[in-house]
């Protein structure tokens, strides 16, 4: 990614992102303060899906594993916040809660690929897009010797992140006014 080939258009695209991320932290400004974060995170969503149509920018090599190790490098410093003990001891609701979500998820997701004939590889590489993130799909795609569920499984992983910002906050604003 550092080439002089790849490092030019990587900027573009870095320089890009910040402008998305400006455009919706101005504009959050318009909202409430307690809409602000919201609206910054659907708006970097909108805006960002709205780019990746601009053949422009959807041809940027290199683009989507840059992001990809931006995600895991914020993902690696929040993660560093946790205390496990305070996990456990404080908030073990949460914890049953969040395991209930995945195994529950998954469960479903196998029973209604069982219904609808999918095969054991395509459920495998979409189960792990959207429990563990794009990242990993072609580490499990690699384990499977199957090169051709890549392309799958970042499609859905990467629409799962889309549709989850979506339905997170209208699930967040029902739970709150309920």
């Amino acid at each position: 990614m550092l080439k002089h080939d790849k490092y030019i258009p990587l900027l573009k695209a870095f320089a890009l992102a910040v402008v998305i991320f400006a455009l919706a932290g101005g504009a959050s400004f318009l909202f409430p303060e307690s809409y602000q974060v919201p609206v910054v995170m659907l708006l970097i969503t909108t805006l960002g899906l709205g780019a990746s149509f601009v053949p422009a920018f959807n041809r940027i090599e290199k683009s989507f594993e840059l992001g990809m190790y931006l995600v895991l490098v914020f993902s690696v410093v929040v993660a560093s916040m946790v205390s496990i003990p305070d996990l456990i001891n404080g908030a073990p609701t949460l914890f049953y809660y969040v395991t209930m979500v995945i195994f529950g998820s998954l469960i479903l997701q196998v029973i209604l690929s069982r219904i609808f004939k999918i095969d054991t590889d395509t459920v495998i590489i979409t189960s792990t897009a959207l429990i563990c993130s794009p990242p990993f799909v072609p580490v499990v795609a690699g384990a499977l010797h199957n090169r051709r569920i890549v392309v799958p499984g970042l499609t859905v992983g990467i629409i799962g992140y889309a549709i989850g910002n979506y339905l997170g906050f209208v699930i967040a604003e029902l739970l709150k006014n309920w």
